[in-house]
C-alpha cells in the first residue's frame, strides 16, 4: 500500500510539474488570444527589480486561471459530457433541440416561462423611468430611440431542451414592459419579437441568432434597427447579407470548453465602413462572442451627415455592420445606462439605446436605463 502511495505521489508530481514547465512555456511564447489575454494578461519576464514584483503577481494570476492544458482539459470534459451523456458540462448553459444552446442564467429561463410579471406599481415605475429617459433627450435635442434586443428564447422556442416549458410572448414580463414602452414611446419602439418572428416565416433556414451564441446574428439586428430607423423618418435601404463563415462558434460554445472544436457561419452585411477605437487606431469588428472597447466609433464615406449616437451592450455589437453603413460617423458607448449629457457633447441628431431583454429583468428600471445625474 505504501508502494502505491509513493507511486501516486511521483506519478502527481511530474504531472504538475510537467503542466508547470508547460505554464511557464506559454509564458515564453508570449501573449495568446484576445480572450485569454483578457481573462489573464500574459507577463513580461522582468528586466529590473521593480518589475520582478509586478511579474510575481502576474503570474501567480496567470498560473491560475491559464494554468498549463487548462482550456483543454475543459474542452475534453465538455466534449465527453455531450457526446456521450448529451449533458452540459456548464450549468449556465442548456443544450437545445437541433444543435441550438441556451443561456441558462441573468434572468433568461424565468422570462421566457412567464415569471415575473409587472405589477401596477412596478408598471408604474418603468413608465417614469421612460418619460424621463424621453424628456431628457428630447432636453438635449436627441431623438431618442429604445430597442430590445430578444433573448433567443423568445425568437426560437421549439429549439429550447424539452424540459423547458416557454409560455406564449403574451404572457410574459417582456410584454408587460413593452406594452408601457409603447404607451410612451408609441411607435418609436420597435417591438423586436414581432419583426424577428415575421421574419423567421419569410426566411427560413437563415439564422437570426446564432445557435451556439447568445447575440443574433448581424442580419437579426440589421431587420429591427432598419424598422427602428423608418419610425425615425431616415430613408435607408433595408438590409442585404451573404452567408460566411465565422472566425469563432460564439460564447455559449466557449463556455462549455467547445469554442475551438466547433465552427459557425451566418449571415453577414457588407464591409463598406470602417471602425476605429478612442486612440484613431483601426479596430477589427466580429460580431460573434464579440471584444469591443468601452468606446469606439465607426462610419463609411457615402452614408448620412447626421449624428448618431449608440448606448449599447453585446447585443448592440450585430447592428454595427448595418448602422456604419448608413452614417458618416457614428460613436457607440458600451454601458446599460444612456447618457443625455454625453449625446449632448457629442452633438448627436439620433440616440440608439440597444439592450437585451434579459436585462429588464431588472427591478430598479432608471438604474439600468438611465444614467444618474440626469436632468429632471
Amino acid at each position: 500500500m505504501r508502494s502505491i502511495t509513493h507511486v501516486s505521489a511521483v506519478l502527481a508530481s511530474l504531472i504538475l510539474g510537467g503542466l508547470g514547465i508547460l505554464t511557464f512555456a506559454d509564458i515564453a511564447l508570449g501573449p495568446g488570444t484576445d480572450r485569454q489575454e483578457r481573462v489573464a494578461e500574459t507577463p513580461v519576464f522582468p528586466t529590473n527589480l521593480p518589475e520582478l514584483k509586478r511579474f510575481v503577481g502576474k503570474t501567480r494570476y496567470y498560473i491560475g486561471e491559464r494554468y498549463g492544458l487548462k482550456e483543454r482539459f475543459i474542452a475534453w470534459n465538455g466534449a465527453v459530457k455531450i457526446g456521450a451523456f448529451d449533458h452540459s458540462p456548464a450549468a449556465n448553459v442548456a443544450l437545445g433541440q437541433d444543435g441550438f444552446l441556451f443561456l441558462t442564467t441573468q434572468g433568461a429561463l424565468e422570462i421566457a416561462q412567464g415569471q415575473g410579471r409587472l405589477s401596477e406599481a412596478e408598471t408604474a415605475q418603468w413608465r417614469r423611468t421612460f418619460r424621463k429617459l424621453q424628456s431628457a433627450f428630447d432636453e438635449v435635442g436627441a431623438d431618442y430611440t429604445l430597442v430590445m434586443g430578444p433573448n433567443k428564447h423568445t425568437i426560437y422556442p421549439e429549439a429550447l431542451p424539452r424540459w423547458i416549458t416557454p409560455v406564449a410572448p403574451s404572457q410574459t414580463r417582456t410584454e408587460d414592459i413593452v406594452l408601457t414602452a409603447k404607451s410612451v414611446f408609441g411607435s418609436g419602439f420597435p417591438d423586436a419579437r414581432q419583426i424577428l418572428s415575421a421574419a423567421r416565416g419569410t426566411m427560413a433556414g437563415v439564422d437570426l441568432y446564432h445557435p451556439t451564441d447568445t447575440h443574433w446574428t448581424e442580419l437579426g439586428a440589421a431587420l429591427v434597427i432598419h424598422e427602428a430607423f423608418k419610425e425615425l423618418g431616415l430613408d435607408v435601404p433595408p438590409p442585404e447579407f451573404k452567408i460566411a463563415d465565422l472566425p469563432r462558434s460564439g460564447d455559449l460554445s466557449r463556455m462549455i470548453g467547445q469554442q475551438g472544436r466547433w465552427s459557425a457561419s451566418a449571415p453577414e452585411l457588407p464591409r463598406t465602413w470602417q471602425c476605429r477605437d478612442a486612440t484613431g487606431a483601426p479596430l477589427n469588428v466580429v460580431t460573434i462572442d464579440p471584444l469591443m472597447p468601452d468606446r469606439f466609433s465607426c462610419g463609411s464615406a457615402t452614408g448620412s451627415d447626421a449624428r448618431l449616437v449608440v448606448f449599447h451592450d453585446s447585443f448592440g455589437v450585430s447592428a454595427i455592420p448595418y448602422i456604419a453603413a448608413r452614417f458618416k460617423h457614428v460613436d457607440f458607448i458600451w454601458t446599460d445606462a444612456a447618457e443625455p449629457a454625453t449625446a449632448e457633447d457629442l452633438e448627436a441628431d439620433y440616440v440608439l439605446h440597444i439592450i437585451v431583454e434579459r436585462r429588464f429583468i431588472s427591478d430598479t428600471p432608471e438604474l439600468l436605463l438611465l444614467k444618474k445625474g440626469h436632468k429632471e
